[in-house]
């Protein structure tokens, strides 16, 4: 009977074991997920605290990086705190609605990533710039480091430097906006330039230490003071260095947190620093909300103000125009407003300027009929002095037209707007972002959980944190997101600003959102086509090395010494087909030849080469010039595809000295004859490909030994400039023979004819240039 009732409670006994083990699991889970959730925004808080941002710029940072390299954003934020990764655990039961770690996918952590907490909390330690310059040398591995400001105007200047010559310190201790320098390309672009190899670097860019540049690869990389960048510090290598992803990502983290310990050492730093006050006033103008202005004053030679400009402008500036804030800084009163000359507003700037007293102008009417600008408004103003220049703010009073305006900025912005009443939980819309989300307006407005519906995977940790911003901190956002509208994916720039009431609680929601799809589809499509045209680029340039070899040395052929000089157009120009070829022949005569196919790019390179080969077997059975062309525009006539080139062909027969030649619309040969140069005259022949029936005549030139004859493709002569301020009735082949008589004299014999080809640049950079000179031999 007790092992009938012992029986009858073991099943009790193992459901209340599992349901025991059931809560264990769930606790387990719960505790992984809460630190999980811990080191996430632990993170958030270092990288806020060295880069000097906001907790959720540094929270979008790890997101963007985790998108990036593929890695759950638990372990990112692992690597910035230097610790082990907590186990995997599910996410919090009843977490909010935005919670950032939901959305990210799991992955390994890349091998040979080195997380820098030691170098971010060092470069926070330094005491003065230069002190900061040598950490960042230090913790970034690098040879040297050079840390610029930027200056009002645009320039950059030296603020500190570790381990640079102090010729290169003098010589640049400031960078003109004229140079196209890498720092200044950093600093417009406000993205990082990675140059690894000194040579390609040379060719984009004026390089800082140059002439005799000690170092091999370097980077720029930008630093921001809030909404603008503020300066760039260069890190310099002596080798070689290359930059995979994960190091770039580490140095701009390091370089973000230099520059924030900077920025702070000169807040405090007095006079010295005083060049740089239009940066701070901006950073002061980047709280203020409406339309606020500094404005300085632009003096003629004698010092009397005849303008104003802007030099810096609140975030939320626009004129009558729709100029925004970025916009207006740099541009002047007069080029922007003409006819404010002359008005009471004019004299009001001067009269602030000249007693210091603030004015307002109450319902200012201002109208502008300038071609382009012909708009009006009523504003008030308020102007007070600041220095040598004046604060302006100012409000437009509203326009009957101005809701219809509204409605065709929209439509054609494609730009839509809406409210979200979080205290009576109405939402409106306008009618573009229901065009934008492809919704039926009879649905109406979507919820913020259909919005998140609608928001691709991989962006929502944007969209979460864009809300979190708003609701919980009451700040601005602005983000890009794609969306799911219909079946469609379309890219959204996401703008949204909380309304607060008394007590600092948001209360509703304002967002803009605006299509951008049809701008990222291009720029897609841009890229693509890049790719296409670099792949198209390296193909014909392999096949016509593959095809067109270019002789080291020059040619001995009978009776002539013959020099090949093939000179390639500028790397982003389109491979051309351009070719020569010069080989003997079997009675003992050398053949000479060079042309030029119509086109670029693959497709040229290719008829390129079917021409060279064709040239060759052409030659084999009639060795008469005239004869090879009219094989060759044979060949090139019953193409189905229309493809025209220009040739010159001649044989040249040692025994006489005689050049028997022929061309097809080829310029003429040039005759080098001691110091004397000479164009020869062409007989009679069209191009190559045009007429089927064509024919061409034949010339004989009689030639002596120490004569040089000198062919080449019309990249020799093609644009070429005069070398004078005024235009003249010479054309383009008397500017190359003029050329040469100027250095012939100057060329030593020995040395001909690679001497002659050696001195002649092309006239464009766009078109190769192949030349072949053939110097006569005793």
């Amino acid at each position: 009977m007790l092992d009938g009732m012992a029986t009858q409670r073991d099943p009790s006994r193992s459901a209340l074991a599992d349901l025991v083990a059931r809560q264990r699991d769930e606790i387990d889970r719960l505790r992984a997920a809460a630190r999980r959730q811990a080191v996430v925004e632990q993170a958030k808080g270092v990288l806020a605290e060295r880069l000097g941002c906001r907790p959720d710029e540094a929270f979008e940072d790890m997101v963007r990086l985790s998108q990036a390299s593929g890695n759950d954003l638990v372990l990112i934020a692992a690597s910035v705190l230097g610790v082990p990764p907590p186990p995997p655990g599910e996410r919090l039961a009843g977490e909010g609605l935005f919670d950032p770690t939901r959305y990210v996918r799991q992955a390994a952590v890349p091998e040979g990533r080195a997380p820098r907490p030691v170098a971010l909390a060092a470069v926070g330690t330094a005491a003065d710039a230069e002190e900061l310059a040598e950490l960042v040398c230090e913790h970034a591995g690098c040879d040297g480091v050079l840390v610029y400001l930027l200056e009002p105007d645009g320039g950059l200047r030296l603020e500190a430097a570790a381990n640079v010559p102090a010729r290169v310190r003098l010589e640049w201790d400031r960078v003109p906006t004229q140079l196209e320098t890498g720092v200044l390309a950093a600093v417009r672009s406000g993205l990082p330039r990675w140059l690894p190899d000194l040579d390609a670097a040379r060719r984009q860019h004026a390089l800082i230490g140059d002439p005799e540049t000690v170092w091999r690869s370097r980077a720029w990389l930008p630093f921001r003071d809030q909404t603008r960048t503020a300066g760039v510090i260069g890190l310099l290598w002596t080798d070689r260095h290359e930059f995979p992803p994960g190091e770039q990502w580490d140095l701009e983290l390091l370089v973000r947190a230099a520059g924030s310990t900077l920025l702070s050492l000169l807040s405090t730093g007095g006079a010295p620093h005083s060049r740089n006050w239009t940066l701070w006033a901006q950073h002061l103008l980047d709280v203020l909300p409406g339309s606020v202005a500094l404005l300085g004053a632009v003096h003629s030679a004698t010092g009397e103000v005849v303008d104003f400009r802007f030099e810096a402008a609140s975030p939320d500036a626009v004129d009558f125009s729709g100029r925004r804030y970025r916009q207006l800084v740099g541009r002047s009163i007069l080029s922007s407003y003409p006819t404010v000359e002359g008005t009471e507003l004019w004299a009001a700037y001067h009269r602030v300027l000249r007693t210091g007293v603030r004015e307002v102008l109450h319902e200012f009417q201002y109208e502008e009929n300038s071609p382009g600008l012909p708009r009006h408004g009523r504003y008030t103003l308020t102007i007070g002095k600041f220095g040598d220049g004046l604060i302006l703010a100012w409000h437009e009073h509203e326009d009957p037209l101005q809701l219809e305006r509204l409605r065709s900025v929209q439509r054609l912005g494609n730009i839509g707007w809406g409210e979200w009443n979080l205290v009576t939980d109405e939402i409106t819309w306008s009618d573009q972002l229901y065009v934008i989300f492809d919704r039926d307006p009879a649905l109406g407005p979507m919820s913020l959980d259909e919005i998140r519906a609608s928001v691709v995977p991989e962006d929502l940790p944007i969209l979460q944190n864009a809300v979190r911003r708003m609701l919980e901190r009451g700040e601005r956002t602005d983000s890009e997101l794609r969306l799911h509208a219909g079946d469609q994916i379309r890219f959204g720039r996401f703008i949204g600003e909380p309304v607060l009431d008394v007590e600092g609680r948001p209360v509703r929601l304002d967002v803009v959102l605006q299509d951008i799809t049809a701008t990222r589809r291009a720029e897609q499509r841009m890229f693509d086509l890049g790719e296409q045209f670099a792949r198209e680029h390296q193909v014909a340039d392999h096949l016509r090395a593959a095809v067109l070899p270019v002789p080291s040395a020059p040619l001995r052929l009978p009776g002539l010494k013959v020099a090949v000089r093939y000179l390639a157009a500028e790397q982003w120009a389109e491979v051309g087909g351009d070719w020569y070829h010069a080989f003997p022949l079997g009675d003992g005569s050398t053949l000479l030849a060079i042309g030029d196919v119509a086109g670029h790019g693959l497709g040229t390179a290719a008829a390129m080469a079917k021409l060279r080969y064709a040239l060759t077997g052409a030659a084999l059975t009639t060795p008469d010039p005239a004869g090879i062309l009219t094989v060759l525009n044979r060949m090139l006539t019953e193409n189905e595809e229309v493809t025209l080139a220009t040739a010159i062909v001649g044989r040249f027969t040692p025994a006489t000295g005689l050049l028997t030649w022929a061309q097809a619309g080829h310029p003429p040969p040039l005759l080098v004859r001691s110091h004397e140069v000479t164009a020869l005259d062409r007989p009679a022949g069209p191009v190559l490909g045009g007429i089927p029936t064509a024919t061409y005549a034949t010339t004989h030139t009689a030639l002596h030994p120490g004569d040089t004859v000198l062919v080449y493709t019309d990249g020799l002569i093609e644009r070429r400039p005069s070398g004078t301020d005024h235009e003249d009735d010479g054309d383009d082949l008397d500017h190359l023979l003029s050329e040469i008589r100027r250095f012939v004299a100057d060329l030593d014999p020995a040395e001909m004819p690679e001497a002659l080809t050696s001195r002649l640049v092309p006239a464009s950079p766009l078109d190769d240039t192949c030349m072949l000179a053939a110097l006569v031999t005793r």
